[in-house]
Order: C-alpha cells, then sequence, then structure tokens
C-alpha cells in the first residue's frame, strides 16, 4: 500500500519546529523519512557487498523480485531522537540495531543499524494462518520482542536512502528489506534541495501519480501484527 501523509494535516504547522498537532514528536515536514540504512550497512550489488555510504547512482543492487536493477538516487538525511524521555514513541527513542547474526542476518557484516520504520521481509510459518500470505514486511521498530533487535541509546543518525525505479525489496547485510519509497509531498515541503534532486532522477515523481511505483511489494503488518512475529 502507499503510504502518505494529507497536506492537511500539517498546514497550519510552522516547518522549523516539527511538532505534531499534540506536541510531540516530528512533523514529516522535519523528518525526511522514517526508513533508512546506516553508511555502514552491507548491501548485495552487482559488483559484491558494498556499504550503504558508498553506493551511487548508476550502480545496480539485488533484489528480490526483479533481479539486479540500477539505483537512480542515493541520499543521506539525519534523524534526531528523544532518548532522554522515557514516555517518547517507540519511533522516538532512537535507531533500530540489529545484532550481527540475528534475525539471519550475515554475522561477519557486523550489526545493522536502521532507521525505526524501515520495513524488513518477514517469512514465518505462521504467516499464512495469520495473515493469509507467505511472506509479509514489518517495521523494524516494532521487531524489538525478537531476540537482536534492539533500540540503539544515540540521540542523531545520519542515513542512507536507496531509490530505484520502483518500491523492492534489496538485501542489506543478508537480510532482504524494502528500498526508499518516498513521500514527495512532505519532501517537497520540508526539503526541496533533495526534492529536485529526486525529480531529475526520476522525473515522473514530478507528478502525483508517480508514486504508484513505490506500492509496498509485500503486505505490511501493523504494530499489533509484527508482535506476533516470533522470528523474521
Amino acid at each position: 500500500m502507499l503510504h502518505f501523509r494529507s497536506p492537511a494535516v500539517d498546514r497550519d504547522l510552522d516547518p522549523g519546529f516539527g511538532l505534531r498537532p499534540d506536541g510531540r514528536g516530528s512533523s514529516p515536514l522535519t523528518t525526511f523519512a522514517v526508513s533508512g540504512f546506516a553508511p555502514s550497512a552491507v548491501i548485495d550489488t552487482a559488483r559484491g557487498p558494498t556499504l550503504a555510504k558508498d553506493l551511487k547512482a548508476g550502480d545496480e543492487v539485488e533484489t528480490r523480485d526483479n533481479g539486479l536493477v540500477p539505483v537512480r538516487w542515493v541520499g543521506e538525511s539525519m534523524s534526531v531522537y528523544d532518548t532522554a524521555n522515557d514516555a517518547a514513541q517507540d519511533d522516538e527513542r532512537g535507531p533500530i540495531r540489529v545484532r550481527a547474526g540475528a534475525c539471519g542476518t550475515d554475522a561477519e557484516a557486523g550489526n545493522l543499524v536502521l532507521n525505526s520504520g524501515h520495513r524488513l521481509l518477514a517469512r514465518n510459518p505462521l504467516n499464512e494462518l495469520y495473515f493469509g500470505t507467505e511472506e509479509v514486511m514489518a517495521e523494524v521498530g516494532d521487531l524489538t520482542h525478537l531476540d537482536g533487535i534492539d533500540f540503539v541509546p544515540r540521540s542523531v543518525m545520519r542515513f542512507k536512502h536507496v531509490l530505484l525505479d520502483t518500491h523492492e525489496l534489496i538485501r542489506a547485510n543478508g537480510v532482504w528489506m524494502e528500498s526508499f519509497s518516498p513521500e514527495m509531498w512532505s519532501i517537497r515541503v520540508g526539503f526541496p534541495e533533495q526534492w529536485e534532486e529526486i525529480t531529475e532522477s526520476v522525473p515522473r515523481l514530478r507528478f502525483e501519480n508517480g508514486e504508484a511505483n513505490y506500492i509496498s511489494p509485500r503486505m505490511s503488518l501493523n504494530h499489533g501484527e509484527a508482535r506476533l512475529l516470533d522470528y523474521v
């Protein structure tokens, strides 16, 4: 499904404050994306395992459904977390670490750090029973009940974003997860320079129907559904 927010949600907010109507957390005007790889993530490409920080437009990455596909844009953003507030919502507490070797990751690739909204592919024998399909996607921030997945006590984190022609599953540290799916309205309002870069790389994203190519490649679970998973 497409994930987007109506402009009405934030029309009365000053982008500089980053407040939701309830006064808590980040608005999409000040948060570039809820997803993102740490620069140290190891991504499978045509030239072999490559650090996310070394990826560039034109590189080909391995996808689960369509083989090798070219990278159209690689961006970087910064997320700020409220680590001192015990009452902070999960997506505000910090980035998420998947420890090396946990949940099917490649132990030799080291820990995998992701933004809390980044979605992983979950293949669980109970998926058919619970969700009617074998493969589903879940936000890594909703999987902290699993061994080896936890919050990192870090207040600031930089993330890389890998944009393809469509929303695909790519492999990082041995695990399948989503490529970047841009929310173009919020990017245009809050990050006009990145909007120009993205639309120059993928011109159809200048238009509202351009995001139709970034429909989630699998069913996406909500928080409660993700908590039913005992491994990914």
